[in-house]
């Protein structure tokens, strides 16, 4: 061989090697719960080359969607928003399905996601994880960069994902009053409606669950008494009261329950209110509290005052992902959900999370970006997530501006251009919510048709809708 073909050969393998992704295969995840979200770190964690344990305290897969004593499942419910939104953007539901689909048919789904995958083998079933602590650097036989004990066991990881869900620990609200002694549960723990049949049945919470029950309720129910915060407002009440079945009447929101069985309420002036009639049962459709019980309580890992006010959580993360105190340790997936879709927004979450492990991502660069409101987020997040993971996110358009001695970091959605499977989530979900409030009952007959098009700048993604028969 010729010293030129030979110092060729070696630029050409020079050139392979630094195109060889060089990740440390030595590094080790573990990953808490195998719902959605723990798959879907567990899949592009392992891709990436790294060592993942997930650990699941039921013997299956699934999370909140396995029908049982301790999910948030009642027997009848569909999602509330469409498949064709809700799925991770690689692997879609079965086109035959309707849009609306049952929780049986996610189960399936996120079933022969784990078996596309070959997730199962990297899954602990039927272990509970009681304890998650850090072991800093040069402690109790840590490496140099420290790491994550689970239950008590010698070995060490270094990372940790948390992915145990957002429906386990039901929420109540404060009361001025609560006296009442008949039955009194947590939409968490409903199933069917025939336990209320014939019966005065107060139902708290003017949100997607409260809704499904009210309607649900209404058919075998003399009357429900449906409460929301929304429903003092006169306007927003007399439209909706127009779309109800006629057993069902709104009040604002409760404030007490006296033993009788009349509750208290705020009227439409801000006064509370009595009601002269009477209830024979509560449902509190109030939500759920963020829970952590593997987490110490003097560990400082979650923010005290969690429970009671989210937002002390989230200030203590970047992009609702990354601790700030452990930013290339310890992450959180599913914490939030938006208009960038439900499943998806826990890929880009584990696609990001990826790439601060390889670091693609610094934490300065963490801090640096833009802040969202918790619980709820527009598609714009999704969107710079996406970019972490591709490692274009210094390309996000954001403002600057300040709060006295703070600077408040914000994003700029108007500057920027959504890439077509985002936008198509986006209005997909503003059209799925303006239909909740046209067709309160109805709107999970409709079925969406997404169609790929050409556009001036490329391919596009386009839909259409097929509304109920009247």
């Amino acid at each position: 061989m010729s010293q030129t073909a030979a110092s060729g050969r070696h630029s050409i393998l020079a050139l392979v090697a630094q195109s060889i992704d060089v990740f440390d295969h030595g590094k080790s995840v573990a990953v808490i719960g195998a719902g959605a979200g723990g798959l879907v770190a567990a899949r592009h964690l392992r891709d990436a080359g790294l060592a993942v344990r997930v650990f699941e305290s039921s013997g299956q897969v699934g999370g909140i969607w396995v029908y049982g004593d301790h999910s948030a499942m009642y027997d009848s419910l569909r999602t509330n928003i469409p498949k064709e939104i809700m799925a991770f953007s690689d692997v879609p539901f079965d086109p035959s399905l309707p849009s609306f689909i049952k929780h049986t048919d996610v189960l399936s789904y996120l079933q022969a996601y784990a078996d596309r995958f070959a997730l199962r083998d990297s899954i602990a079933f039927n272990t509970t994880v009681h304890s998650a602590e850090y072991v800093a650097a040069g402690r109790e036989g840590a490496a140099v960069e420290g790491g994550w004990r689970i239950n008590g066991e010698e070995r060490l990881y270094d990372a940790l994902v948390v992915a145990n869900g957002r429906y386990n620990k039901p929420r109540y609200p404060r009361l001025i009053k609560m006296g009442f002694r008949g039955p009194s549960t947590h939409s968490k723990y409903y199933r069917e409606p025939s336990a209320y049949a014939s019966q005065r049945v107060l139902v708290v919470g003017g949100s997607w669950s409260g809704s499904d029950l009210v309607w649900e309720l209404s058919s075998v129910a003399t009357t429900v008494v449906w409460s929301g915060t929304q429903f003092t407002d006169a306007d927003t009440a007399a439209d909706l009261v127009a779309k109800l079945p006629a057993s069902v009447c709104l009040v604002g929101r409760i404030q007490g329950v006296e033993e009788d069985g009349r509750y208290i309420s705020v009227g439409s002036d801000g006064q509370l209110v009595t009601s002269t009639d009477t209830i024979d049962a509560v449902i509190w459709a109030t939500g759920y509290t963020y829970d952590f019980p593997f987490f110490a309580p003097g560990s400082g890992l979650i923010p005290s005052g969690t429970a009671d006010d989210p937002q002390c959580l989230f200030d203590a993360l970047h992009l609702h992902v990354f601790r700030k105190s452990h930013p290339a340790s310890l992450f959180f997936v599913g914490l939030t959900f938006g208009t960038g879709g439900f499943f998806f927004c826990m890929e880009v979450q584990a696609k990001a999370i990826v790439a601060v492990l390889k670091g693609q991502v610094s934490h300065a660069e963490l801090a640096a970006l833009p802040r969202f409101p918790h619980h709820y987020t527009p598609a714009c997040y999704c969107a710079l997530l996406e970019m972490i993971a591709q490692g274009s996110h210094e390309s996000f358009p954001h403002t600057h501006s300040r709060n006295g001695s703070s600077e408040i970091i914000t994003a700029d959605p108007d500057a920027l251009q959504l890439p077509p499977h985002i936008l198509l989530r986006k209005h997909l979900h503003m059209d799925t919510t303006l239909s909740r409030k046209r067709l309160p009952g109805r709107y999970r007959e409709r079925n969406y048709h997404i169609c790929m098009r050409e556009g001036g700048e490329g391919e596009m993604m386009a839909w259409q809708v097929t509304e109920p028969v009247e």
